[in-house]
């Protein structure tokens, strides 16, 4: 199972470096008033959550020297009703639709601002903080735009340096998080940065000994955990950056850890699931799934909902006692993308499928399918 994902990395890292047409990666997925959003290669889709029917289409025409678009990175909706959507192509622009205003005849919503000032791949889902977004980029950068108009509120934040080691700049895959007084960014570059929301400048930046493509999650505890392909997951003093090893996994982590009160539930690319607690500071318990897991758990009444690459959702019940296959797709689908609550489904996306979505009730019944033809 670590093959196939340290294949998917490198096909993803090596088009990020190259300068190639299209990335490649797994589908985002949200969901906003009964409505699902899907980010799939070409194309954004807005999915009714009750039917499966599909509401309407985006995606932008392609053109010269490699503009083909490329949407993969989790869409977000604004207060406003703006849907951030991120074109991962070579075209590095983000858009705001307006979710309200859809062409009837083409399907397809307008679009209130765009911005396209980055220099790299936007891979990371942007974060929103009141009317501002922070969206890092692959170029190192993280950009900061008015959610109104999508203009730059400052000058985009330079809070990676070139690496010493390989000459490019840091690559910013991940989500950043806040406390509200810090945000917290993740680097490919083996770092952690810690950046003042009010004057943007870097508190402190901290490196691990591999790359961390996931987020931070900010415990009970108000401390910063990671994980990171050292096979550690990691405690951050959100204040000063000190860190310490609190516990050795099996294999990489690749997921952002689901805070649950003191408990964190997280996966490694091996398939091993793991529940630590962070009052106590140590593991409650582990066991092993069938695929490698790179998907944040859905809480789902006393069961963990985790989705694996072989396809399989399986419902582990809090206290690690027993688990089940919840959901087995009829075909060879891979499941990478965190499963979604929206109402009585879960929705899961699916990659190398015949289908992109799945609606399931709560017994692990399928409901619907999405192969948005």
């Amino acid at each position: 199972m670590r093959k196939k994902i340290f294949v998917t990395v490198i096909l993803l890292a090596a088009v990020l470096l190259s300068g190639c047409r299209v990335v490649s990666a797994w589908p985002g997925l949200s969901v906003h008033d009964d409505v699902a959003y899907l980010a799939n290669t070409t194309a954004v889709y807005a999915v009714n959550v009750k039917t499966g029917e599909e509401l309407w289409k985006f995606t932008v025409s392609g053109g010269f020297m490699g503009s083909t678009p490329s949407f993969v990175t989790t869409p977000i909706m604004t207060e406003d009703g703006l849907l951030i959507v991120l074109d991962s192509g070579n075209k590095h622009i983000i858009y705001a639709l307006n979710s309200k205003d859809i062409n009837e005849q083409k399907k397809q919503p307008g679009i209130a601002w765009q911005y396209s000032g980055a220099r790299g791949h936007w891979i990371a889902m942007p974060l929103i903080v009141d009317n501002r977004l922070f969206a890092p980029n692959s170029d190192g950068n993280v950009y900061v735009l008015d959610l109104k108009d999508g203009k730059s509120e400052k000058k985009a934040i330079e809070v990676i340096k070139l690496s010493a080691s390989n000459k490019q700049p840091d690559r910013l895959w991940a989500q950043p998080v806040t406390d509200g007084k810090r945000l917290y960014v993740a680097s490919l570059d083996h770092r952690i940065f810690a950046i003042d929301l009010e004057t943007y400048k870097v508190v402190w930046q901290k490196q691990l000994d591999a790359a961390i493509p996931s987020a931070p999650a900010i415990g009970a505890d108000g401390m910063l955990y990671v994980g990171s392909l050292t096979k550690q997951l990691e405690r951050f003093d959100p204040v000063t950056g000190e860190h310490t090893s609190v516990y050795e996994t099996h294999d990489w982590v690749w997921s952002t850890p689901l805070v649950d009160g003191d408990n964190l539930y997280f996966g490694d690319v091996a398939g091993n699931f793991y529940s630590y607690n962070t009052k106590e500071g140590k593991l409650d318990w582990e066991m092993k799934l069938d695929g490698a897991i790179t998907a944040v758990p859905l809480i789902l009444g006393d069961r963990l909902l985790v989705a694996t690459e072989s396809g399989d959702i399986y419902a582990v019940l809090k206290d690690g006692s027993d688990y089940t296959k919840w959901y087995h797709p009829d075909n060879k689908g891979k499941a990478y993308t965190t499963p979604i609550l929206a109402g009585d489904y879960v929705l899961a996306a699916y990659t190398e499928s015949d289908y992109y979505l799945v609606a399931l009730n709560s017994d692990g019944d399928l409901k619907w399918t999405f192969n948005g033809k």
